[in-house]
């Protein structure tokens, strides 16, 4: 049965990302060898339609179609920089626009996709499972807090 949803993430270097189901859950493995459409379509925001298939390391997205392009504009999730050349080590990010976001400024769905990156960036053995998990923890974690908007 195909579900609905967008694009959160999908690195083309790296051939994977996440897809999110539009009626909620969690996030969806996608695999380049799972997939038989242009990686390019596979931008942040784009909407997508897929069967999601159950193996030994999770949920994984199968039969992926792209509905609709992801926007064409930052806010809806579209095209930015590799956030690599964004990090600074001095506790503040720097948008697309060269503004600083400060501490509570990030929605819940910003902050998960910079989540999403870092954790990609930390360790090649994490599996899709393991990515979705630690990120909704911390993502309640800082909710929770009030550093992250909900």
């Amino acid at each position: 049965m195909a579900v609905s949803g967008k694009v959160v993430h999908y690195d083309p270097n790296r051939g994977f990302g996440f897809l999110a189901p539009e009626e909620g859950g969690a996030d969806v493995f996608l695999h380049i060898n799972d997939i038989n459409i242009d990686e390019d379509s596979l931008r942040p925001g784009a909407k997508v339609s897929f069967d999601i298939e159950e193996t030994d390391r999770g949920s994984k997205a199968v039969n992926v179609e792209v509905t609709e392009e992801a926007p064409a504009d930052d806010s809806a999730g579209g095209s930015r920089p590799h956030r690599r050349d964004d990090h600074h080590g001095r506790g503040h990010r720097h948008d697309e626009r060269g503004g600083r976001r400060q501490r509570g400024g990030l929605d819940a769905a910003a902050f998960t996709e910079e989540l999403t990156e870092l954790l990609l960036d930390a360790d090649d053995d994490l599996t899709a499972r393991q990515i979705v998990a630690i990120r909704q923890r911390i993502t309640d974690f800082a909710v929770g807090r009030g550093w992250v908007l909900d």
